[in-house]
C-alpha cells in the first residue's frame, strides 16, 4: 500500500468510527450470538469492550500510519495525524459511551426511553 494510500485509509476509517458506522460491526456481532448474547449489564459490557476495541483498532491504525508516514514531508502525513486526532475522539466516544451504558442499570437513557447499548451514537 502506498503512503497516500494509508494515509487516505487510516482517516477514511477514523472519520466511520466518529459517524457511528462501524457500530454495524458490533451490531452484528450482538445479532450473531442472538439469544444466547448476555442481556443486563453483562451484555452491556461485553458490548462496550467490543465497541472500544474496535475503535482502539482504528486508533492503532492511524498510529501506524503516521509512524510509517513520519519521513515524509507531503500531505499524506498530516493526513495521517489528523486520522490520529480523529481517532482518538472516536476512542474517547466509545470509551465514555461504554462507562455509561454499564453504569445505567435500567438499560435506558435517564428520562428517555429506549437506549440500546451497542448503537452507541
Amino acid at each position: 500500500m502506498t503512503p497516500q494510500a494509508r494515509a487516505i485509509a487510516a482517516f477514511t476509517i477514523a472519520v466511520l468510527l466518529v459517524m457511528g458506522q462501524l457500530n454495524r460491526i458490533v451490531a452484528a456481532f450482538v445479532v450473531a450470538f442472538g439469544d444466547s448474547y448476555p442481556s443486563g449489564r453483562g451484555g452491556a459490557f461485553l458490548t462496550s469492550l467490543i465497541a472500544v476495541a474496535i475503535a482502539g483498532l482504528v486508533t492503532f491504525n492511524a498510529v501506524s500510519a503516521v509512524g510509517l508516514l513520519a519521513s515524509s514531508p507531503g500531505w499524506e502525513n498530516h493526513l495521517a495525524r489528523a486520522a490520529v486526532l480523529v481517532a482518538l475522539i472516536g476512542l474517547m466516544i466509545a470509551v465514555l459511551t461504554g462507562i455509561a451504558a454499564v453504569a445505567n442499570s435500567s438499560g435506558d437513557m435517564p428520562g428517555n426511553g429506549g437506549f440500546v447499548p451497542y448503537l452507541f451514537y
